[in-house]
């Protein structure tokens, strides 16, 4: 059936009538499944918190707690049975007392064994068709209800304002906590509706609701502890198989005017999640306050990012690699603590790697330098979504730079690899058979290979095929399919995530702005 299946829940203190149940009705005909079974009453309510079955049909007599008792708890207790089980009761007994109990406890039936398998079935259709009604009606009241309210805080959170948006009798002195959640960083871009089934998944034991706002989803919590917000986010990245930073979150509020108060924490923490790789989600206190309140900028400040560049020249002259980490992680410290945004320091670094290429060429124009120019390395570094991965390309291009000034005979073997690569780069490359070719260890190869060109040799081959396929994009009228295949890709997706990765562009894109140029 298209409808979901209603759980049903057997509970008889005899194995026969239990068996006999499950067999005289064709369940999933009528839209059903038989959850689970239980042979008193104690081992049906806790069946009832497991299972959370819409339906349960009940004995009265039994050992340990009866059929009555069982009513009775659920009935007196509803909080306590969040799943709002209905029960059909079946007795041995005609009893009027018995049958009287039952429907002051909310049963909706009460029925004498033998029981008549079609009156049974009837009872039991009706009763599936009232639970899937009142589920669609509750369903729909709460859907709305949560769109209203996500318009009313959205509202607030635009213009800054509680009255703004709400009427002074809506407020309360319920706790909130709200948090900007990151859909680049998800793995979500253009697929809200993942994004959106991972969140509902991963906080659905919490009252929450959830809203776009400009390109960011707002998650506002209700009266949640903070360990289980921590533990709900850990379980958020986990479903999306992200490790860095996908979030910040502002701190716990009373009332609209401290919900208010948390969002806008949240949002400044916002402005720096690209400066956290290593942890989940970011707080005011789980992280560096240096990083998170940055210093005010001093007028030299630019300069001082390049300051370094004659200094970091000499060492690379003589391979000092100690003195260049050094240089490298103080820039990273400057940085990282500067009033800089993403963009403005994805732009600095691109500046200072070309700064750096031309000032060595320009020095030393008869060394063979890597195989990669830092123009390639460009659109590598803006597509980094955090900090320390597009660091990690600066360091790796210059101590490339510094490997081409060693006298290191292991230049050669990578040479002659490098040049391999350039004539089979089409092929299925891989460092296991290139170490078998060139006789030499495929780890070794692939360490050396990445301190010569100053990439991994993955990215190296990317960057080698995507240059192939401009070329071809932009000279011949080879379908994108075909291009793929011919530079080395046999997946065109994979081929359209790779040269957008590499020129924030589409094949298609890119194909259309060379026409452009050329009309």
């Amino acid at each position: 059936m298209s409808e979901r299946l209603i759980k049903v829940l057997i509970v008889d203190d005899e194995a026969i009538v239990r068996n006999g149940l499950k067999k005289i009705i064709n369940w999933e005909k009528i839209g059903c499944t038989i959850c689970g079974e239980a042979s008193n009453g104690k081992e049906a309510l806790d069946k009832i918190n497991e299972l959370f079955p819409s339906i349960v049909l009940l004995d009265v007599t039994m050992p340990v707690m009866s059929g009555i008792e069982v009513l009775a708890e659920v009935h007196n207790n509803p909080k306590n049975y969040p799943g709002n089980p209905q029960f059909i009761i079946l007795s041995g007994y005609s009893d009027f007392d018995y049958a009287h109990k039952a429907i002051n406890y909310g049963a909706k039936g009460y029925l004498v064994k033998p029981v008549d398998e079609d009156i049974l079935e009837e009872k039991i259709i009706a009763l599936a068709n009232e639970v899937r009604l009142e589920s669609e009606t509750n369903t729909l009241r709460t859907k709305s209800n949560k769109e209203n309210l996500a318009k009313k805080f959205s509202q607030m959170f635009l213009f800054g304002a509680v009255d703004d948006a709400f009427n002074p009798e809506e407020d309360s002195n319920d706790t909130f906590r709200v948090a900007f959640i990151s859909p680049v960083l998800c793995g979500c871009e253009g697929q809200l509706q993942s994004l959106k089934f991972a969140i509902e998944h991963s906080f659905k034991f919490c009252k929450f609701i959830y809203f776009s706002m400009e390109a960011e989803m707002i998650l506002v919590l209700k009266n949640e502890e903070d360990f289980s917000v921590e533990h709900n986010f850990n379980a958020l990245c986990k479903a999306l198989q992200k490790k860095g930073s996908i979030a910040a979150i502002g701190k716990s509020g009373k009332g609209l005017q401290g919900a208010l108060d948390s969002y806008n924490q949240a949002k400044k923490l916002y402005s720096r999640l690209f400066f956290f790789e290593n942890i989940p989600f970011i707080t005011e206190e789980n992280t560096d306050s240096k990083t998170i309140l940055p210093q005010k900028p001093t007028p030299s400040e630019d300069v001082n990012l390049f300051s370094c560049i004659g200094d970091l020249v000499k060492y690379i002259e003589i391979y000092d690699l100690e003195n260049i980490g050094k240089i490298i992680q103080e820039q990273r410290e400057a940085l990282k603590t500067s009033t800089k945004t993403a963009d403005q320091v994805k732009k600095i670094c691109m500046a200072f790697i070309v700064e750096l290429s031309n000032q060595i060429r320009t020095k030393h124009p008869e060394k063979e330098l890597t195989a990669v120019s830092a123009m390639d390395l460009v659109n590598l570094i803006y597509s980094q979504n955090y900090f320390d991965e597009m660091i990690r390309i600066v360091s790796d291009y210059t101590n490339g730079l510094a490997e081409a000034f060693t006298s290191n005979s292991s230049n050669s073997t990578i040479l002659k690899v490098i040049q391999y690569v350039k004539s089979n780069y089409n092929t299925d490359l891989k460092l296991e058979m290139l170490g078998n070719l060139f006789n030499c260890n495929s780890a070794y190869l692939g360490k050396k290979f990445r301190e010569y060109t100053g990439v991994p040799f993955n990215t190296y081959m990317d960057i080698i095929r995507i240059e192939k396929a401009k070329n071809m994009i932009a000279t011949t009228d080879l379908k994108i399919y075909e291009i793929s295949k011919l530079v080395g890709y046999s997946n065109t997706d994979y081929f359209y995530l790779k040269f957008k990765k590499h020129t924030n562009m589409t094949p298609k894109e890119f194909k259309a702005s060379q026409a452009k140029t050329q009309g």
